[in-house]
């Protein structure tokens, strides 16, 4: 009798993990088995801003677009500014990254970059924290591609700038970009 129960429960745990690993994905579709193409057009959309300091999200679009080509990917786009502001006041970031997306889609642009600064600040020891959230997607069919993220931490005095390019670049080194395409 406690064979066939320790039996039925491995058999069950064996079906669970089964179900879990079906349930598993890369993120990225089987078209893009050898990678996103860095050739293709791509654009950096607006950023959400989930800190106290202001401007932050256009900071970090902006060293994103400078770092794009050395991490594979050809001529990005920046959204026009334009397009995402009012003449009274900056648009709500809901407002901004729809009127970004809109953008996109009618400019032709395949792929785009977005995502959120989720920390920005220096402790009560003076050591600057960043943590970002990057997501690329596939514009025509808004399918998220991929998603990472990720937070850094500098010693006492370190520019927060200088914190953040280096974590852009950790994060982008696990953007699957093949160069040939």
């Amino acid at each position: 009798m406690l064979k066939s129960m320790v039996l039925k429960n491995n058999v069950f745990a064996l079906l669970v993990l089964f179900l879990l690993a079906g349930c598993q994905s890369s993120g990225i579709p089987n078209l893009y088995r050898e990678g996103l193409p860095g050739t293709a057009s791509w654009a950096v959309l607006p950023f959400t801003n989930y800190t106290e300091s202001e401007n932050v999200a256009t900071q970090v679009e902006r060293i994103l677009m400078v770092m794009l080509p050395s991490n594979g990917i050809d001529e990005p786009q920046l959204y026009p500014e334009f397009m995402v502001t009012s003449a009274n006041n900056t648009l709500t970031d809901a407002h901004r990254i729809q009127s970004g997306r809109q953008w996109a889609a009618q400019s032709g642009i395949s792929f785009a970059f977005s995502g959120s600064v989720n920390e920005w600040m220096f402790d009560d020891e003076g050591r600057p924290h960043v943590a970002l959230s990057l997501t690329v997607t596939d514009v025509r069919s808004d399918e998220t591609l991929w998603s990472i993220s990720g937070a850094s931490e500098g010693l006492p005095g370190d520019d927060l700038y200088a914190v953040s390019r280096g974590l852009i670049n950790d994060l982008l080194r696990s953007l699957p970009v093949n160069r040939r395409l």
